[in-house]
């Protein structure tokens, strides 16, 4: 054995061995994908009346939420939400995130959320496996975007959902209003500073009968069509999911109206492929849902679909918070002719547009 051989040798026993030290010191701690041993410790920082066990399901197009402990929200007696997650300050988040396997919607996702003036959250999200983080809950009450930070499919961009931070009890302050659109403001035009992702915010608290207008798309998207009084610097008309995050006062007479546009195209948000053939969706509930500060969601006024007319819904600002549009996904597969298969290639699953939330003002 010459003395090149030597060193080679013992340059890959060094190799192995460092491997093996690494092997040993994280045993136990990253067999999983996430952030498992820094999440751990920070969520262990909190009482257990502050924590958050919140589990997310990646589906194809949606993030399916559960939450458990400090916030136990709820819908129509189910305790699942779609790319919703509800939360106080002073919380934490204790994420476990896995995503469905073939064929009930299998896809490979990831859970951005990226408030840069807080905490940044970036896991992938890998059918079979189990990421794990932990997100403190931001201080300032208001809506903050997370979305899926990995492409899926056509409709991925619409995967963007949203963490709504209510007040514990009571409205929001005008001074936590205020700090929330000053922040979102920065972090639209400076970057780093906030969530970036957040939607447009429309003030319409000047007023004890706000009317609310939307315009739909054939895209699922809504735009705003009357004009607040304070708006951000990202035009609230422009097409975004989520819908702008709108401001009333409490105990104001709200009027809202959504205009939905009969789809046309095949590739339509509100068309899907029925028996190899594009059809309408009519099968879709628009409404005003109330939030209570526990998380709770329960309807003040649904109605189903009606295309090219305006649906108007009315309803008084008690709740601390809103969400209108579409609450529950549509369902979504592109199959021409039933051509779509394992080889030829697969495109379906649940889909949220058309939707936003309203916030409560003291």
């Amino acid at each position: 054995m010459d003395k090149n051989e030597k060193w080679e040798i013992s340059f890959t026993l060094f190799v192995i061995l460092l491997f093996a030290i690494v092997i040993v010191a994280t045993s136990g701690q990253d067999f999983q994908v996430g952030g498992v041993p820094q999440s751990a410790k920070l969520v262990k920082d909190y009482s257990t009346q502050r924590v958050v066990d919140v589990q997310i399901t990646q589906e194809q197009y949606v993030f399916n939420v559960t939450e458990m402990g400090a916030v136990n929200a709820t819908f129509e007696g189910r305790n699942y939400l779609f790319n919703l997650i509800f939360a106080h300050p002073g919380e934490v988040l204790n994420l476990t995130m896995s995503a469905k396997q073939y064929p009930y919607g299998s896809a490979t996702g990831n859970f951005y959320f990226p408030d840069y003036a807080d905490r940044f959250v970036d896991d992938q999200i890998v059918p079979g496996l189990t990421a794990y983080d932990a997100l403190p809950v931001p201080n300032v009450t208001g809506v903050y975007a997370f979305l899926d930070g990995e492409y899926d499919g056509p409709w991925f961009s619409y995967q963007l959902g949203e963490l709504l931070v209510l007040p514990s009890s009571g409205y929001f302050t005008t001074y936590n209003l205020t700090t929330y659109f000053l922040q979102t403001e920065k972090a639209y035009t400076t970057g780093l500073v906030g969530d970036p992702y957040n939607p447009p915010i429309v003030f319409f608290n000047n007023t004890d009968t706000p009317v609310i207008s939307f315009v739909g798309d054939q895209e699922g998207l809504l735009h705003l069509t009357t004009s607040g009084y304070l708006e951000s610097v990202v035009s609230a008309s422009r097409a975004s999911v989520p819908a702008p995050t709108v401001i009333v006062k409490r105990g104001s007479n709200v009027t809202l109206t959504i205009y939905i546009p009969y789809p046309v195209s095949d590739n339509d948000f509100f068309k899907t492929y029925v028996n190899g053939t594009a059809a309408p969706l009519y099968n879709v509930t628009l409404g005003i849902y109330g939030v209570y500060n526990n998380g709770t969601i329960v309807p003040v006024a649904t109605t189903q679909i009606k295309y090219n007319t305006t649906l108007t819904f009315n309803f008084n600002a008690t709740f601390p918070a809103y969400i209108y549009g579409i609450v529950n996904p549509v369902f979504t597969q592109y199959n021409p002719d039933n051509e779509a298969n394992l080889v030829t290639g697969e495109d379906f699953g649940l889909v949220m547009g058309a939707w936003g939330v309203i916030l409560v003002e003291e």
